[in-house]
């Protein structure tokens, strides 16, 4: 896997917790275009609700985030997130996995 300059900025920590819980397998896959200057984003949740956010041009790994509910129910617009993904999201969230 390439990464990013951004992404071997210090994620220890993150990448500790995202090794115990497992990066399980795709859940979704979307992309996403905010107008940043390096181009659109492919963000991609598991089934751990972890989400990998991969430059779209450059496939290189930007960086892994620890799921929160809401981010969960953002790629979901039409209401249908998975319970499952919400209730792991919502574990994570108790346990504060998601502010490393």
């Amino acid at each position: 896997m390439r990464y990013s300059e951004h992404y071997t900025v210090d994620r220890s920590d993150r990448e500790a917790i995202i090794k115990a819980i497992g990066l399980g397998k795709i859940a979704k896959q979307c992309r996403v275009d905010r107008g940043h200057r390096n181009g659109a984003e492919v963000h991609i949740i598991t089934t751990t609700a972890i989400i990998l956010v991969f430059n779209a041009r450059t496939k290189k790994l930007i960086t892994k985030l620890i799921a929160r509910p809401n981010q969960i129910k953002r790629y979901y617009p039409e209401g249908t997130a998975p319970q499952f993904l919400l209730d792991l999201a919502y574990e994570h969230t108790k346990l504060h996995y998601n502010k490393i």
